[in-house]
């Protein structure tokens, strides 16, 4: 088990010019309280049941990604001490949440490295312990990762001719910043005063992530430049644009 604190997530950033960053940069570790009960100090009662709250779309768009869980049930109750391992199918435990009054990391923050493995993967409850040493069941939380995307769009009018340019990036784990690229998209438009967005043209851009359109339209529209998701990467929409 991976136990990822973000003191260690900052220290090995810190030195990757020195030290390339691999899972010996976290430390196999066991919480203590977690590691002392599992080995048979607490009673078999379950008390309650403890349910983890994470976002379960996970965009990769920087070096680290810092994120904080939330937790309900037993425990929220200051004295109980609980994990969540993420298990990745091929790589197994990646890293951990941790929820522990008495541990200066149990405060339930967990943080991305953009090195880290995309793809489904699924917290996993792996001890839940109360101040009497009773047990409570935990949740288990599916989760997607994959890069951010980036959208933009740009437009102009000439008479009744409006001109739509939209641009697709991609973030890269490489050289931490986007970067254009081909990519499946739609310019969608929205009636002034609605809503709802509609389709206007289905699109993909070229390989300098851009794509343009023009058509004929009097009436004032907003418009926007949207991704459809991929398999390494969520859809997105740009800002909107008046014209």
């Amino acid at each position: 088990m991976i136990r990822r604190t973000l003191a260690t997530v900052v220290a090995a950033v810190g030195i990757a010019a020195l030290l390339p960053l691999t899972a010996s940069a976290a430390d196999p570790v066991v919480p203590p309280r977690i590691k002392a009960m599992q080995s048979g100090k607490a009673n078999a009662q379950v008390a309650g049941s403890c349910a983890l709250s994470v976002p379960n779309r996970i965009a990769i768009g920087r070096d680290v990604l810092v994120l904080k869980a939330k937790v309900s049930g037993p425990c929220a109750i200051a004295g109980s001490s609980s994990l969540w391992n993420l298990n990745h199918p091929s790589r197994g435990d990646v890293q951990s949440i941790l929820f522990d009054s008495s541990d200066p990391d149990g405060n339930g923050t967990y943080a991305f490295l953009d090195e880290d493995p995309l793809g489904n993967q699924t917290w996993q409850g792996r001890g839940s312990f109360n101040a009497d040493g009773s047990q409570n069941t935990q949740n288990n939380v599916p989760i997607t990762v994959k890069l951010a995307a980036g959208a933009w769009i740009s437009s102009s009018r000439t008479a009744d001719v409006v001109t739509l340019k939209g641009t697709s990036l991609l973030y890269s784990v490489t050289t931490n910043s986007y970067f254009k690229r081909s990519a499946g998209g739609v310019f969608q438009f929205r009636e002034q005063g609605s809503t709802t967005w509609q389709t206007l043209k289905s699109v993909y851009t070229n390989s300098k992530g851009e794509v343009t359109m023009a058509y004929r339209y009097s009436k004032t529209r907003d418009y926007r430049f949207s991704l459809y998701s991929t398999s390494i990467s969520w859809d997105l929409g740009s800002a909107v644009t008046t014209r």
